[in-house]
C-alpha cells in the first residue's frame, strides 16, 4: 500500500548531509527513482519508507503526511450502515402502520413492533458510531 509523505523532510535530510538523490538511493537500498518520486511529493511503500528513514537516521513516522483522511473504505461502509438502518427502519415502520391501518395488528403489537424497531435502529446507529469512533474515520493525524 502506498503512502503519502514530506517531500520537503526527505530533501532537506539529504541536503544536510550533502548527499545527491542517488546517493541516498544507494544508502537506503531503493531506486533513485523511488527517491525522485518521494521528493517530488509522490507516495512511496511502508518499506521504502522506512528504508529512506533508516539511511536519514529519523523515525520512519516523521516522514509520512498523515494530513490525509485515512479509511475512506470504512468511511464508505459506515455511510452505507447508516443509510441502511434509516431505510429499513423505515421499512419496518410503514409495515407496522400498515397492519394497524387493516386491523391485523392490535395497537399493543404495535406498539412492541415500534419498540423493537427503535430498539434496533438505536443499537445499529451507536454501533455506526463506536464504529467510526474506534477506527476514527475521517479524522486526520
Amino acid at each position: 500500500m502506498k503512502r503519502k509523505i514530506k517531500p520537503d523532510l526527505v530533501k532537506s535530510k539529504r541536503n544536510e548531509r550533502g548527499w545527491t538523490q542517488e546517493e541516498l538511493a544507494i544508502a537506503a537500498d531503493v531506486g533513485p527513482r523511488t527517491i525522485q518520486r518521494m521528493e517530488a511529493g509522490g507516495e512511496a511503500s511502508l518499506n521504502s519508507i522506512k528504508s529512506v528513514a533508516s539511511a536519514l537516521e529519523i523515525e520512519s513516522g516523521s516522514l509520512q503526511d498523515k494530513s490525509a483522511p485515512r479509511r475512506i473504505g470504512l468511511m464508505f461502509g459506515v455511510l452505507s450502515g447508516f443509510a441502511g438502518v434509516m431505510i429499513g427502519s423505515a421499512s419496518a415502520f410503514t409495515a407496522v402502520i400498515g397492519e394497524l391501518t387493516r386491523g391485523s395488528a392490535t395497537s399493543y403489537e404495535a406498539g412492541i413492533a415500534f419498540g423493537v424497531i427503535g430498539l434496533a435502529a438505536g443499537l445499529s446507529c451507536a454501533f455506526i458510531g463506536w464504529t467510526s469512533n474506534r477506527y476514527q474515520i475521517g479524522r486526520r493525524d
